[in-house]
């Protein structure tokens, strides 16, 4: 693992010309791991993701913000503790040092899945690696990051990522409920949630009347983007922004729409549309740029209404149907086990059990499935998470001393 860390901190390159698709590709690849399984709240996946975003604020010389010098922000949520990461790049004029501009997003993501899982959508076992959601936020936090490093503003910025907002924004409600300084200085909060899979230049911008003077700020940069950008003034969202507005914060929410992937196993590093993420980020720092430059107010506007897509219940009620049929189609080997000096072992076989159809007996000690090693009924119940009925997978067996293999159609 931390060969692969490494790894992709040296894929990125000091110091950035331009926003680059390899660096989010370098983040993205590790964040979205297996390795990581999945980044769940509070587990030992998303204390990997923090070890990693960590190394990036260090890497960047950024400056810590918690009172014991540290980068991270510590937290409990359902009797876990996670972490909030914070690093501060100070502005060029010191007399605007109270005038701070967030960045964030959540670097969290619903582990390996199932109802009890954050979020409680995905298949149970299977690892949800979270590309889109949120790892691709994550790497635009941090490309932009070392983009304003090497392109300083006058204001300062405060890069974050939020622990636990797949279990109800808890994360960033904590920063706003005991932040280590002055909420007021907090001049407004920008979020990026799924900006990973645009299509055709989508891009939904919301809260943009959660301050005064946002449109006639931003309304030009966005028209000049090139994106097709939906926009709405309304500041609360599923998502981080909403706690900041809560708190009398204006923020922005960038976010390029659900797909089929969401929540699902399927959300992996292969399937972001790069180039459309770092247009995307374009668009972003060019609204960093403009705010940060601005010297006058920005007055808050409370916006409690929902602002999502137009047809984004119209999506969702789609997706949980799609959940449902994939669920339906799950398919079972029929396997009982029991666990025995370190092994699983099979026990009694219903006779019309799959695998005992295709020659599994009592006694036979597991060895793998799918050439994934099973020591112990968890391991089992990730190797056979994502079959579907009539799929065969191969079952490794020990029987009399010896190794046979068996072809099982599940059921």
């Amino acid at each position: 693992m931390i060969a692969t860390l490494l790894l992709a901190s040296l894929l990125i390159q000091d110091p950035p010309s331009e926003l680059r698709v390899q660096d989010l590709q370098a983040h993205i690849g590790f964040l979205a791991s297996d390795e990581l399984e999945g980044r769940e709240s509070g587990e030992r996946g998303e204390k990997l993701a923090v070890q990693y975003i960590v190394q990036q604020w260090e890497r960047l010389g950024l400056k810590p913000i918690a009172p014991d010098g540290a980068y991270t922000l510590a937290f409990e949520a359902a009797g876990k503790k996670c972490t909030n990461t914070a690093a501060l790049l100070p502005g060029t004029d010191p007399k605007l040092a109270d005038q701070i501009l967030v960045i964030g997003a959540h670097h969290d993501h619903a582990g390996i899945g199932g109802p009890g899982s954050p979020g409680g959508m995905g298949n149970p076992g299977e690892i949800h690696n979270g590309a889109d959601d949120n790892a691709s936020g994550t790497a635009g936090v941090i490309e932009l990051a070392e983009w304003f490093a090497a392109h300083p503003t006058r204001r300062p910025i405060l890069f974050m990522t939020f622990s636990a907002e797949e279990r109800g924004l808890l994360g960033s409600a904590d920063f706003v409920a005991h932040p280590p300084f002055p909420l007021q200085n907090i001049r407004a909060m920008l979020n990026c949630d799924m900006i990973g899979r645009s299509s055709d230049g989508y891009l939904f911008l919301g809260g943009l009347g959660t301050a005064d003077e946002f449109h006639a700020l931003l309304d030009p940069i966005i028209e000049n983007s090139g994106l097709k950008v939906e926009k709405s003034d309304d500041g609360m969202a599923p998502s981080d922004n909403s706690s900041f507005h809560a708190a009398g914060v204006p923020a922005l929410f960038f976010f390029t729409h659900i797909h089929p992937d969401y929540h699902m196993p399927g959300d992996d590093a292969d399937k972001i549309n790069y180039p459309g993420e770092v247009a995307v980020l374009q668009l972003v720092r060019a609204i960093v740029q403009a705010i940060q430059d601005h010297d006058g107010p920005l007055t808050f506007h409370e916006r409690p209404e929902m602002g999502m897509p137009a047809d984004f219940n119209e999506r969702m009620s789609e997706h949980f149907q799609h959940i449902m049929q994939r669920r339906s189609l799950h398919g079972s080997a029929g396997l009982r086990v029991i666990e025995a000096d370190g092994a699983l072992v099979l026990d009694e076989l219903r006779e019309e059990a799959p695998a005992r159809k295709a020659g599994l007996q009592k006694d036979d000690r597991l060895v793998s499935v799918n050439g994934m090693p099973v020591a112990d009924k968890e391991q089992l119940r990730r190797a056979l998470a994502s079959g579907q009925k009539g799929e065969v997978v191969t079952i490794v067996v020990r029987r009399g001393g010896a190794e046979r293999q068996f072809q099982v159609t599940l059921e």
